[in-house]
This record gives C-alpha cells, structure tokens and sequence, in this order.
C-alpha cells in the first residue's frame, strides 16, 4: 500500500540533518593520517595527473598542507559538483576516487578549512569550505575565496601544470589534528617526523605507480616538500623485495608460485583474484642496509591486499588467520584484485579496511599453510661444489651481525699503513706496531676459513684493510671439524660459535700490548689444546 503525504507541517516533511552536526560527525569516520593523505592522491592519479607535490609547510606560526597536480583540472561547475559530499559518480568503475566523499572527509578529519583551486584551458576557479561558517550558520555555505588572498598559490599552481595547461590545488588551513601545538621548533620536528611517516607509508601504497614497470597502473611521481625545504622523491617499496635476487649469487628471495582463486561476483560471474608471496632470506643474512630496505620487522609480515594496483591494506594478518609472530616475519604474501570485487571485501570509501568472507579466508588460509610452514623451518645454508663457497654462506650471517655492531664492539684503535699494522687501546696509549697479523682486503668479510693456522690453533686474530677485527678459523683443527659438521643444519648456532669466536679475537686486540702479546698467544694456543682433546667426544663429522 503506497503513503500519502497531504499538507503536512514543514517539521514534518524535511527531515534534512543539521549542517553543523553531521559536518563534525564526518570528521570522525576513522581516517588515519596516512590513509588521508592516500585518499587526496587517490583523486589527483583519478584525474589523469601524472605529476604530484605535497607540501608540509609552517610560516608564521600556521601550519598548511597543500597537494599539488598536473591532472585534467575542473571547470567551474566541476568544482562545485565535487565539493558536494556524496559528488557525481566517476565514469570509470576503476577509479581509486570512486566515493565522492574521499576529498571532502579526508581533508576534514585533520582541519578546519579545505580551500580547492582548479584551472583548465586557461581559467581558474576555486571554492573552500570552511566548518566554522558551516557551524555558524547551519548551513551547507560553499565559500568563493578572494582571489588576492591565493594569489601566490595561484601562481604556483600555473607554475607546476605549465607542461599540461591544467591541474589542482588541495589547501588544509586551520589544521587542528594533525600535529601538536607548540613551539616552532617542535612543530617543525613534527611535520619532519610525519613527512618520514607519509614517504614509508606512501611509497608502499602507491608503489606500482611510482615504479614505472606495470602497464596496469599510469606512472605517477609523487614528491614530498617539509617546511619550504628541498623536495625528495618518493620511490615505490616493493613488499616482496624481489630486488634483492638482482645481482645476487643465487637466489636470496624464495618467491611463492602465484595462485588464481575464483569467487562469484555481485551478479553470480565468475570472477578470480591472485594470490602471491616471498621468503625473505633470514635477517642474520642481511646487510644493515638490506634489513633496513626491505623493512625487516614484526608489523611488515603478512598480507598486503591491493585493489587495481594500490595497496589499500597492510597490518600483517586479517583477523581470525594468523597472529603475528616473529617466526614468520620472513613471510609476505600479495593479494591482488580489481574493482569488479570491491563488493566481495566490503571496500569502505576511505579504501583502507576490508572483510574478507570467512569461505576465502578458509581458502586463503589452505593455500599459505604450506608457505608458512615452510617458513617456520631454519634455513639451510646454500649448497656448493666449491668449499669456499660453502665457508662463505656458512658464516654469512655472521659477517652480516659483526658489521651491523662494530660500532659498540670497538675496543680499539687501528691503522694500516702500508705493510704496517699500528694499534693503539688502553693498555697501549701510544701507536704501536704488531707483527704477524694478516690483513685481508675485504671488508664485508669477519670470519675466514683458512685450510690451517700455525700452531693448529682454532682461531687467530686478523683485521680488514680498514682496521676492523676478522677471525680467522683453521679448519684443520679437530674441534672444527667436529663442531661445525654437528652444527651443519642449525645456522643459529654456527652464527653463535662464530660470535663467541670473533669476540675472543677482537679481545685480543683490545688488550694487547707488548708486555703481554705473548699471553694472549699461549692463552690462544692452550684453549686450542684443550679443544683437541675434548673434540673427540664429540660425534665424528661423518656420522653428520
């Protein structure tokens, strides 16, 4: 049966909510700070840009953030109809600005005024919306910024689109929740602080735009400016980290075979996803700088979800799969799927939160399993005919530990100049001279296997070219045989043996002197001795 509405009173009939209420209600949708800035570029690639600025910038005790593009730019009546909440919706299903709220929201949650300034075919328009008028007047008021107020930002704008004629200009003023008040000096720190936070979390997102390598997705470049400073390119971060089987000997990143997964869509086709990963190589072997590149941390494993090449979740395991743990940090999977799903896993409009149906997360759940328990087993090191190649990657982690700390183990100070080997610590103030230390030219390299070492010691003591500790070991000597044969399949314990090793090498250097260079030679000699003799119970190396 239909209703009738016949001459009711005007309370009765517009039911339109309060302006001021609901405008400070959609500040609190529960935009990160990253996901806002994420949303912003979301719009400018949607609009054809190819080129993007961020601005995080502090003059005269005000803080703006402004996002600059070389997009297609708005006409006037484009610009009105995008600053409506809920605006027209884009033609193209792929777009990552697909809500009509991104712009408008996402700017609000951090301030209190969003002053956008477009131009196309030579004109340009702006328009702002400011919550306190909204609040004042209840109303939905769409301000004209005076021109001569944004002059200066006008120009800038012309400036950055000169190559294509056109393009956008997005304004945070009044920032309210973005930083802390205080002090100039402490704001700076904290826009500095973000500006770190926005490049880690923006170079994931937005990745494979920056990148430049999949047809899928146009090549954008996204630069970042902090307080009128120098501007730096982001550069896209891999979470597979497949970078590091470049020039590499062998393969040092395991990837996992791709999978197709079908699911039905919204009108019952038959649609599919893929499903990907790696295994990183064990953080022993890694360099300080390769651990830092691939962000070798507990909050990094997991699955990274991307929706039409953009990285939209990444906070390790969906819920009721995994718990982090720091077993699998080395595992990261990708799930890769278009717009035709965004229904599937319940996109929101800030394109930061899904829920994935508990039949997919069983599947996903049937297709990991191996990759995670294949990551929870150590691994072993590289197999090779040659048996330096094998020293070589048997102490790599090592190699890698040593040099990550050298700057706290230090105990002394050494110099080599030409054939000479001077040192000097607190047991010897003045530069002095040793005899019989070897020096090998690589740096990269702590701990060297040698066939045999005089005396058929254990270990000895020897330096890089640039004066920093290595440790020689004599595979001649019983105990090593024995050891590291018993130790072949347990990496974290030849890693410890060589750590206590080392350290007794580089002890030597920081007490030597010439009273007692000879103690330090029988101490070595007598430790060796003793070695030999209790190697024999333990297991003979072909047992192994």
């Amino acid at each position: 049966m239909g209703v009738v509405i016949t001459n009711m009173p005007a309370s009765e009939t517009d039911f339109s909510p309060s302006a001021a209420r609901l405008v400070d209600s959609l500040r609190d949708t529960g935009y990160s700070t990253e996901a806002a800035f994420a949303d912003i570029i979301d719009n400018s690639i949607a609009a054809g840009a190819t080129k993007i600025r961020i601005e995080l910038l502090y003059l005269l005790g005000e803080v703006r953030v402004i996002f600059t593009d070389n997009g297609h730019g708005m006409t006037e009546q484009e610009l009105v109809a995008g600053m409506r909440y809920g605006s027209p919706k884009r033609a193209n299903p792929k777009s990552l600005g697909k809500f009509g709220m991104g712009l408008k929201t996402a700017s609000t949650a951090f301030c209190e005024r969003l002053v956008v300034i477009s131009t196309r075919d030579g004109s340009i328009h702006s328009r702002a919306w400011d919550l306190g008028t909204i609040r004042d007047t209840d109303q939905w008021q769409l301000e004209t910024p005076e021109k001569d107020d944004y002059l200066d930002d006008h120009e800038e704008l012309e400036a950055f689109c000169s190559d294509s004629g056109s393009g956008s200009m997005i304004i945070w003023e009044k920032i309210d929740r973005l930083i802390h008040p205080g002090d100039e000096k402490r704001t700076i720190k904290q826009l500095e602080d973000l500006g770190q936070d926005l490049d880690a979390e923006l170079s994931a997102v937005f990745a494979r735009f920056l990148d430049h390598s999949e047809d899928s997705c146009p090549n954008v470049s996204i630069s970042l400016s902090i307080g009128n400073g120098n501007e730096t390119a982001l550069h896209g971060w891999d979470p597979l980290c497949l970078k590091l089987n470049v020039n590499s000997e062998g393969i040092r990143v395991q990837r996992l075979k791709e999978k197709k997964i079908t699911v039905q869509s919204g009108n019952g086709e038959d649609k599919y996803f893929t499903l990907s990963g790696s295994i990183l190589p064990n953080k022993n072997d890694l360099t300080s700088q390769e651990e830092k590149d691939v962000r070798y941390t507990l909050d990094n494993q997991g699955l990274y979800i991307y929706r039409e090449g953009r990285l939209i979740w990444h906070d390790g395991w969906p819920q009721r799969m995994y718990k982090k743990e720091s077993k699998i940090t080395r595992l990261r999977v990708v799930l890769n799927f278009d717009h035709e799903l965004d229904d599937l896993f319940s996109i929101d409009f800030r394109k930061s939160r899904i829920i994935i149906p508990k039949s997919i997360r069983d599947e996903l759940k049937t297709i990991i399993a191996p990759w995670r328990n294949h990551t929870l087993r150590s691994p072993a090191p590289q197999a090779s005919g040659e048996q330096e190649n094998r020293s070589s990657q048997r102490h790599r982690p090592a190699d890698n530990a040593i040099i990550k700390q050298q700057g706290n183990t230090k105990n002394s100070e050494i110099t080599i100049e030409g054939n000479k080997v001077l040192i000097r610590n607190k047991h010897n103030p003045t530069r002095t001279e040793v005899d019989g230390v070897h020096v090998y030219a690589n740096s990269d390299v702590k701990v060297i296997e040698e066939d045999s070492l005089p005396g058929n010691v254990l270990w000895d003591a020897a330096l890089d070219h640039e004066g920093n500790t290595c440790l020689q070991l004599g595979r001649s000597h019983p105990f090593f045989t024995r050891l590291y044969a018993t130790c072949k399949d347990t990496p974290d314990a030849i890693l410890a043996l060589d750590m206590i090793l080392w350290s007794l090498a580089n002890a030597e250097f920081g007490t030597w002197s010439e009273k007692n260079k000879l103690v330090m030679k029988e101490f070595r000699q007598h430790v060796s001795d003793s070695l030999n003799y209790l190697s024999h119970e333990l297991p003979d190396a072909e047992e192994h």
